[in-house]
């Protein structure tokens, strides 16, 4: 680790030494600059591909929570049918009742 860190700092020097003229500074100057805007292209392309993804995978859940949401109202719809026709069968059964009552009632 330690050359590793020796390296850099010679790089660093050597390139301090080298960028005597102008044109030299100029030079380093551009390079990093350049370095500098190709970081910034590369992370703007990362953040934006993965907010794609993001994006698409949330786009992929809100479908399927629309689809539940239909199949829920239609299992809700027949649900609500069933229980309006035995309410309707239970009142039936209730007149049924009813007059069979009267009709025991009243015989005897």
């Amino acid at each position: 680790m330690n050359k590793y860190l020796i390296a850099a700092l010679a790089a660093c020097l050597s390139a301090s030494v080298w960028a005597e003229n102008p044109a030299d500074v100029e030079l380093l100057s551009a390079q990093k600059a350049y370095q500098a805007a190709l970081k910034g292209q590369t992370d703007s392309q990362t953040r934006t591909t993965t907010l794609q993804s993001r994006l698409q995978e949330a786009q992929a859940r809100q479908e399927r929570a629309q689809a539940e949401v239909t199949r829920l109202q239609a299992e809700l719809n027949q649900a609500d049918a069933e229980r309006q026709q035995a309410d309707s069968s239970l009142q039936a059964a209730g007149s049924r009742l009813d007059a069979a009552w009267a009709a025991a009632r009243g015989t005897r």
